[in-house]
């Protein structure tokens, strides 16, 4: 089984169980009697429904951090977007971090993360509405919605390239992602450290308000790395379930799915913020 880069879908979290049942045989007075028992290993339409669960919270407490912060007259809150997402942001990095390193508790710990992430999406959408206003003052509300919008989108048309099979990954698909994956990660840590002693050139194509060319093609390129993930996560839960993982795998690989989406539709919102800084 391959690795994925994404740091909680760690392969051998979804090897097979040791001994997971579907039928047990009850033996009666004068026959053998099949009786089919509850399933209790991970399965693909368990871990969708795990997923959909998560999702609806991660929306429901989006909009709860979009309302706090946007201005009162705006029909807000008007509260500090900053301190919102700041907030919800690193909440939910500590219930992520808690729920990688105990995947059995993923069924509690999976829909705090959810609720956390959200209040951290709706927080940085009311700012990027408000830094982005459009010229007469107006929330620019079309810059959140087509974010969503493209978001979803490429996660469909993921989800139907690789259930089709039209996306078919392979070993070397597996390692191009993963190197590509981890290639951001490490760059993004050069930049920050080189803007703390005051070289912050590196971490200008993380500016949102930078629509150079150079700054545009690096969002781009983060965001197809981000959407290949989702195809090594597809691939990692398919093989979870085929390989009967534990029940609470269902939620974890929710977990980890969600994970990703957030990560795309920050970097799909931040892409079309600069692409809206050239205009």
């Amino acid at each position: 089984m391959f690795r994925t880069s994404n740091p909680t879908m760690k392969p051998e979290l979804f090897s097979p169980a040791q001994s997971w049942d579907d039928v047990s045989v009850e033996q009666g007075p004068s026959e053998a009697r099949v009786k089919r028992a509850p399933v209790s290993h991970m399965t693909i339409q368990g871990t969708v429904n795990a997923s959909f669960f998560l999702l609806a919270i991660c929306v429901g407490t989006a909009l709860l951090g979009w309302r706090g912060g946007l201005p009162v007259e705006a029909g807000g809150l008007g509260w500090n977007p900053m301190l919102i997402f700041l907030g919800g942001g690193l909440g939910g990095f500590v219930v992520a971090m808690i729920t990688a390193f105990n995947p059995r508790g993923a069924m509690i710990t999976a829909p705090i993360y959810a609720a956390l992430e959200g209040v951290f999406v709706g927080g940085i959408s009311a700012w990027y509405a408000q830094a982005f206003a459009q010229d007469n003052g107006a929330l620019n509300t079309g810059l959140i919605f087509n974010a969503v919008l493209l978001t979803f989108g490429i996660f469909g048309g993921m989800l139907m390239g690789y259930t089709t099979r039209a996306i078919r990954p392979g070993p070397t698909f597996n390692k191009i992602v993963i190197a590509a994956t981890f290639g951001i990660v490490i760059y993004g840590l050069i930049a920050f450290v080189a803007s703390m002693f005051g070289a912050p050139s590196l971490a200008s194509v993380y500016d949102p308000s930078n629509g150079g060319l150079i700054s545009i093609g690096f969002s781009l390129f983060v965001v197809a790395i981000a959407s290949a993930n989702l195809i090594l996560d597809f691939q990692l839960i398919e093989e979870g379930a085929a390989n009967k993982a534990p029940k609470y795998m269902q939620w974890y690989g929710g977990f980890a799915l969600l994970v990703t989406l957030v990560w795309l539709y920050l970097e799909v919102l931040r892409l079309l913020a600069k692409l809206q800084s050239r205009d």
